[in-house]
């Protein structure tokens, strides 16, 4: 890890996000990569945490069009016990595709946005290991993305976001 980090963290305080926290940059200048927490546990149903995950989507976007330089937008998320793991995915795609689009069309650039269901993931080493990997290269490669954490256990964010292309 660097001593500047060049991502910031902010959004719903979540366990697994704690190891990128401790070392994310002061916030006073933009950085490349913002990293957001999104807690979706107090949804009872699944129709609830798509719908949760779909409004807070807009924050997430004004908060990003604040961030000039940047170029990777995760968003982080977990909805407890309450639901499957993996179960929003669908949801986490579609707003990854309605964020990147956003972003890209007010930017003029290329931005990535990634989307991580960290349910029951609880090795922050490796997030933060896999985040600052996929943000320390180009914007392009992955585009718009929604992954499982299991999808990443084992391979880089853009080699699962290949494999999942293919």
């Amino acid at each position: 890890m660097t001593e500047t980090a060049d991502y910031i963290v902010r959004g719903d305080h979540l366990a697994v996000l704690s190891e990128l926290a401790v070392s994310q940059a002061s916030g006073l200048e933009s950085p490349k990569t913002l990293v957001w927490g999104l807690d979706l546990a107090s949804a009872p149903t699944r129709r609830a945490a798509h719908k949760q995950l779909r409004a807070e989507a807009r924050g997430i976007a004004r908060a990003s069009q604040a961030q000039s330089s940047l170029t990777h937008l995760f968003v982080v998320y977990t909805h407890g016990a309450s639901l499957p793991e993996g179960s929003c995915l669908s949801a986490a795609a579609q707003t990854a595709t309605r964020l990147h689009a956003e972003l890209e069309r007010s930017r003029g650039r290329f931005i990535e946005v990634i989307l991580i269901d960290a349910t029951g993931w609880e090795n922050g080493d490796d997030l933060r290991d896999r985040i600052v990997q996929t943000a320390s290269t180009p914007a392009g490669v992955a585009g718009d993305l929604a992954l499982g954490w299991h999808d990443i256990t084992d391979m880089t964010i853009h080699q699962a976001a290949t494999a999942k292309i293919c």
